[in-house]
């Protein structure tokens, strides 16, 4: 008896992607849950995986996508925290629970991660298998289109939850892509006034909308003498939301203050001179995905604390999948969503 059917988009290998019928995924163990997927947020690690030559390495024939929402429609016999029908969310990186980092509470640096997306089959398709600790209920009311930004947002919780900010303090944050607007968001939201660099004006324009107090363009201006002569001393936190400019995020550092080095590009080698980090006592702390911060996202989210449904620029319906993939590489818009089902 053959099985039942979804469109789907798969990874086919040195930049293609296919949008092809896959074979539905059915409950196979009493702990997981099967989503009817609405909707998917491409991330950079999608975009990455899919440069020629990759930032990332995707495993052929995996069908991508991680960033989602949509609705329980099956579920194992041994899941209690999720319904038939409930909107739910996905945290895409399950861990093994089993290594040193597993068993002492850091989940986000297992040794043994299967990431949903690229190594896993993934959400950019009309329905999704995965356990259910991974799986969180959002409110019913919440857009869907809205929703699926719930994983960026824990990630980028997992640094402004521990590298904090208080009203009245200055944070610069390197690019105005999704994640940098996140982090601009958030630390606006904590009182802090946010400086965003980013070499294309659009995105400056943009992040003056979602709440940054001031926009600079490192390819005209000095970026560390404008905050340094605008905050009298040098800012309390500056972010790398790039993945190459932490030694441009360290000269607009007070002495003492913290750079977050949050964005990843394993394409590009950065050479940092370590005098000036050990004369200013920098604290340099390096952040990677979400740890512990799905339920403050999905709270933000539903409380609307931040207006995060800004980012969304462009939605592509699934067909179309790599139309939205060439938008999301080329920068030409923010969050660019993919709509797999009737949203």
């Amino acid at each position: 008896m053959s099985k039942r059917q979804m469109m789907a988009a798969v990874f086919k290998g040195e930049g293609l992607l296919s949008v092809e019928k896959k074979d539905i995924p059915e409950i196979q163990n009493s702990d997981e849950v099967l989503i009817q997927v609405k909707t998917v947020s491409i991330c950079g690690t999608d975009t990455g995986g899919l440069s020629v030559p990759p930032k990332f390495h995707f495993k052929p024939g995996v069908i991508i996508g991680h960033e989602c929402c949509g609705i329980v429609v099956e579920t194992g016999s041994d899941v209690t925290n999720v319904n038939v029908g409930d909107k739910v969310v996905v945290h895409p990186n399950l861990w093994c629970g089993k290594c040193y980092y597993c068993r002492t509470g850091r989940l986000n640096l297992c040794e043994n991660f299967l990431h949903v997306g690229d190594s896993r089959d993934g959400a950019m398709a009309e329905y999704l298998n995965v356990p259910e600790k991974l799986v969180y209920r959002i409110k019913a009311d919440v857009p869907e289109q809205t929703a699926c930004l719930a994983e960026p947002l824990a990630c980028v919780l997992n640094a402004t939850t521990s590298v904090k900010a208080h009203p009245g303090q200055n944070v610069v944050v390197f690019g105005a892509g999704p994640i940098g607007m996140i982090f601009t968001m958030l630390y606006k939201a904590s009182g802090a006034d946010v400086f965003v660099v980013d070499i294309s004006e659009k995105r400056r324009q943009f992040a003056l909308e979602a709440g940054a107090d001031f926009v600079l363009n490192p390819e005209t201006e000095d970026v560390g003498k404008i905050i340094k002569a605008k905050t009298g001393i040098g800012a309390d936190i500056a972010v790398d939301a790039v993945g190459f400019l932490s030694d441009q995020a360290i000269k607009t550092v007070k002495k003492g203050g913290d750079v977050v080095l949050f964005g990843i590009n394993e394409a590009v080698n950065v050479k940092l001179n370590q005098a000036p980090v050990v004369f200013g006592e920098f604290n340099i702390h390096g952040k990677f995905i979400a740890k512990g911060t799905f339920p403050l996202a999905v709270k933000l989210i539903e409380d609307k604390k931040i207006p995060i449904e800004k980012l969304v620029s462009h939605v592509f319906p699934l067909e179309s999948a790599a139309e939205g993939i060439d938008v999301a590489m080329k920068g030409a818009g923010i969050k660019v969503i993919i709509e797999v089902t009737g949203a």
